[in-house]
This record gives C-alpha cells, sequence and structure tokens, in this order.
C-alpha cells in the first residue's frame, strides 16, 4: 500500500497548556498521545472500574483526541487534558466533561498504575475545582464512580463533595457526588473528611 502522502496527514493539534500544578502540567490532547491513551486503556487494572467504555484501540485512542479538541473550541475551559509529570512522562488525562443529560459537568481522572497513591489525583482534582470555580465560575460540580470502586469516595471527600446518593451512567449503577461553588475550600484534611456522610 502506498505511503500517505504527508500533505494528507491529519494536522497535530496544539495541545495548549491548560495549568500547572506542584508536579504536574495539565495541557491538551494531541495525536501524539494517542499510543499513551490506548496503552492505558488496555490495562485492565485501570479499566476494572470503569463505567464508559476503555479506550482499548487506537480508533478510540484517535476520537478520543479528536473529541477532546473539538469541546475545546465548543465549550472553552472544558475538556479532557493529558497530564505529564515534572519529566515530561505521561501520568493520565484529568477531565471536566458536560454530562450528557443535564446541564452539569463532571470531574474525573484516570491514571496510569505508576501514579497511584502518589496523590497525583487530589493534586489535579484540586486544580480543576479551583479553574471550575474561579475561571468558569460554575456553580458545582459531579463526581460519579462505579459502587464498587473504593478509591474514588475518599478522593472526592478531600475535595469537598457530598455523597448525593445513587444514579446511573453509561447504562451502569454509579455513586454520585456534588460539591457547590459557595462550598469549595481547597483540600480537606484527612481526618475532616472520614467524618463525613456515608453514601446512602
Amino acid at each position: 500500500m502506498p505511503a500517505i502522502p504527508s500533505s494528507a496527514a491529519p494536522r497535530e493539534f496544539a495541545g495548549a497548556e491548560l495549568l500547572r500544578t506542584r508536579r504536574m502540567r495539565l495541557r491538551g490532547l494531541r495525536y501524539h498521545d494517542v499510543p499513551a491513551l490506548w496503552q492505558m486503556g488496555r490495562d485492565a487494572r485501570v479499566t476494572g472500574h470503569l463505567l464508559d467504555a476503555p479506550v482499548s484501540t487506537l480508533a478510540s485512542a484517535v476520537a478520543l483526541v479528536e473529541m477532546a479538541n473539538a469541546l475545546y473550541v465548543r465549550r472553552p475551559g472544558l475538556g479532557l487534558w493529558c497530564a505529564e509529570d515534572a519529566e515530561g512522562r505521561f501520568v493520565g488525562f484529568f477531565s471536566l466533561m458536560p454530562e450528557p443529560d443535564a446541564d452539569e459537568v463532571g470531574i474525573g481522572c484516570r491514571l496510569v498504575p505508576r501514579a497511584w497513591g502518589r496523590g497525583y489525583a487530589l493534586e489535579g482534582g484540586a486544580a480543576l475545582c479551583q479553574h471550575a470555580f474561579a475561571t468558569l465560575d460554575l456553580p458545582y460540580l459531579v463526581g460519579v464512580c462505579a459502587p464498587e470502586n473504593r478509591a474514588v469516595p475518599p478522593l472526592l471527600a478531600r475535595l469537598g463533595f457530598a455523597a448525593d446518593g445513587r444514579t446511573q451512567q453509561a447504562g451502569k449503577p454509579a455513586l454520585r457526588f456534588v460539591l457547590a461553588r459557595r462550598d469549595w475550600r481547597g483540600i480537606v484534611p484527612r481526618r475532616r473528611a472520614l467524618q463525613g456522610d456515608p453514601v446512602t
């Protein structure tokens, strides 16, 4: 099969930086990120408790990059962002995404296993909450997770989210959490977060 001329190849996206945290840089997704997204999407440790479909093929990774870049234009300030550590290595992605069935925005992250347990999710989540409330002036954020996912509820509690019952996401049962702009105070001390209301 003849090679595709370079002029016909898709034009790379800018990958503009959204923000920096103490240890990470969050920037727009690019085609350059497709291999890392695909590799993460094929790792059963990452996909075990996902509510939506994993990014398990090259085509789905490309589609994710293109969807994210369309959203950057349509809804500035929202989207999915590649997270890189201080050495420029892929850590995963963070997101502020419009929810499909309501005028709501959901927060999320997906990290590679080597980044687990190192506080990246809390650090990036706090930065996105600040961005959502201080820059975008959103009234509240929503977080959802699978009921069997034990890692997400304590993380959301540390960010100040309160349990808001049960819902469905992508046709699957899910726990729902909400954080109003007026209640955002930064990262909650671990002891106080553990005293929050249980999910009912």
